[in-house]
């Protein structure tokens, strides 16, 4: 491919996976805005080392990511844009990283569409243009573990040494999960014996981590002599311990052993399921893993079991093993096309092609059964995945029923579903979830001295809060509503418009002063499916019609 066109191909997929739009949706619930709003306060109250939530310090994650959204908000305002821009950067950066360890370890080709595959993944898409941790700690912390395999590889301090430097910068991320990972899969490494024992026994490895640790230390020493015991409580414990031992008081949520197998299979699709088929042929001795293959192996199950360990999930958290997946993706394509003969990766790879028919198929009669009120634009979605997969199905069968050189037709179709979900879905989804607008009406109309609340809103409460620009009380029963609102003094309250129909009937003396449609739950119907429920989200106050300003 002559390299105008790989740079424009290039710039096409990091538009349209990054940056278009990228400042288009209100902020995420629930973590998105609650981070934007512990940055945002950390800003205007000039305090660059502690979070703030509601003008108290908010100990739950180290600092660094707060830092760099605070230089976007510096560069370009209070925006969503600017809030993403770190993630938005850190994804241009894992391309590149996973590009640049493909081509030194397996060559050229390898490395090319690894990075293309990584670009492609569903993971990437939605974590590349939200304003989340992981992107950068996944850039810093595969980073670490890329220079580590080069330069164990081709030995290089130097490199080694850039290595830990980003290794410590994880730290200051997310804290020193991210010395525990890499000391794990060194160990492991070593553990495994023969080339890869070789190449960590080179590496000192011992003395990086502890040097690493050291590097990020100061702003954690300082949160302990300025916090003492909210800091052990706040971030140690419950930063920390408490995503493996759970406590009841800490979180409810329900345990499960497979989470992470359906994160996996359904993160990383459809490069999981042809880096397991790779897997398969390497159990049944068809191929033979290289050094750096079996590292690579490694990398990715350390963080898979290391999470799956914990009694504590969320689906993002094993995304630092994606760049590792497609790497080991990538090389098994490639193999398959040089050995051209049928195994599990060409049989999964044909099979992909058909799933893609199917799911058209299916998209094209279901998906406006689910009530999305969708434009019809939202058609070309089925009619992509399934023109996408016949595209794959006729590619296979010039190369007689096996891979060709490269998985471009996958990739483009994958492209293609993400070029209309930006254009198409997005809009639907601020239709669906307008939590900006409402609050952003509470913000300009209510007085700023008035206090206001949530009702039965939990799921919505960060977004709320960000752009009420306010607290905003937690309400979950009647009786707290009535506590609320007892003095007699004015009272702001968004909620849904069924649950305020309801306290009126049970005699609480309120109004509406605003409304704006939204859905507001789901029903099931025929096939497991949800069908949404629309309704509307108010605001409702416990005052006269001159309370809300014009």
């Amino acid at each position: 491919m002559p390299s105008s066109v790989r740079v424009l191909s290039w710039l096409v997929l990091a538009w349209v996976v990054v940056f278009w739009r990228l400042g288009f949706p209100s902020l995420m619930d629930p973590d998105e805005a609650h981070y934007a709003e512990l940055t945002r306060e950390m800003l205007r109250a000039g305090r660059w080392l502690v979070p703030l939530l509601d003008g108290q310090p908010y100990i739950d994650k180290p600092i660094l990511f707060h830092w760099l959204q605070g230089i976007a908000i510096t560069l370009f305002g209070e925006k969503e844009f600017a809030f993403r821009l770190p993630s938005a950067l850190a994804a241009i950066a894992l391309f590149w990283t996973t590009r640049r360890t493909g081509i030194r370890l397996f060559g050229e080709s390898v490395g090319e569409w690894a990075a293309v595959m990584f670009a492609t993944i569903p993971a990437t898409f939605m974590l590349a243009s939200i304003g989340l941790f992981d992107m950068v700690f996944t850039a810093l912390l595969f980073g670490a573990v890329a220079c580590l395999l080069e330069a164990s590889a081709t030995p290089s301090r130097l490199r080694e040494t850039a290595g830990y430097v980003l290794l410590s910068f994880g730290v200051m991320i997310k804290g020193p999960v991210a010395l525990v990972l890499v000391g794990l899969f060194c160990a492991a490494s070593w553990a495994a014996g023969g080339e890869p024992r070789a190449r960590v026994a080179w590496l000192r490895w011992k003395t990086g981590l502890l040097a690493a640790g050291a590097a990020a230390s100061p702003w954690f020493v300082w949160m302990l002599a300025h916090f003492g015991d909210a800091f052990v409580q706040g971030y140690v414990l419950a930063g920390n311990v408490y995503y493996f031992t759970q406590p009841e008081s800490w979180s409810s949520r329900a345990i499960s052993h497979v989470f992470y197998l359906r994160s996996f299979a359904g993160g990383f699709f459809p490069w999981s399921v042809i880096a397991l088929a790779r897997l398969v042929e390497l159990a049944r001795r068809r191929v033979t893993a290289s050094a750096d293959e079996i590292m690579l192996w490694i990398w990715a199950a350390i963080v898979i079991g290391f999470f799956s360990l914990a009694r504590f999930k969320l689906d993002h958290y094993i995304f630092p093993a994606a760049p590792a997946i497609c790497l080991l993706a990538s090389k098994a394509w490639h193999d398959a096309y040089a050995r051209r003969e049928r195994g599990a990766v060409v049989t999964t790879s044909l099979a992909l092609g058909g799933l893609f028919v199917v799911a058209g198929a299916f998209m094209a009669v279901y998906m406006f059964e689910l009530d999305l009120e969708l434009p019809e634009t939202a058609i070309l979605l089925p009619i992509a995945l399934g023109a996408g997969g016949t595209a794959m199905l006729e590619r296979a069968a010039r190369y007689h029923w096996r891979v060709g050189p490269n998985p471009l037709a996958l990739c483009s179709t994958l492209a293609a579903v993400y070029a209309i979900v930006v254009a198409v879905g997005l809009p639907t989804l601020e239709r669906v979830r307008p939590t900006a607008l409402v609050a952003s009406t509470l913000r300009r109309n209510a007085p700023p001295e008035a206090p206001a609340a949530i009702y039965q809103l939990e799921q919505w409460r960060a977004s709320l809060r960000y752009y009420a620009d306010r607290p905003l009380a937690r309400l979950s029963s009647p009786d707290e509503i009535e506590a609320f609102v007892r003095d007699g003094k004015a009272r702001y309250i968004i909620m849904r418009r069924r649950d305020y129909r309801a306290l009126r009937i049970a005699g609480f003396k309120l109004r509406e002063v605003y409304s704006c449609r939204a859905v507001v739950g789901t029903t099931r119907v025929q096939g497991g499916l949800r069908r949404q429920e629309w309704g509307y989200l108010i605001i409702a106050t416990n005052q006269p019609r001159e309370f809300w300003l014009p």
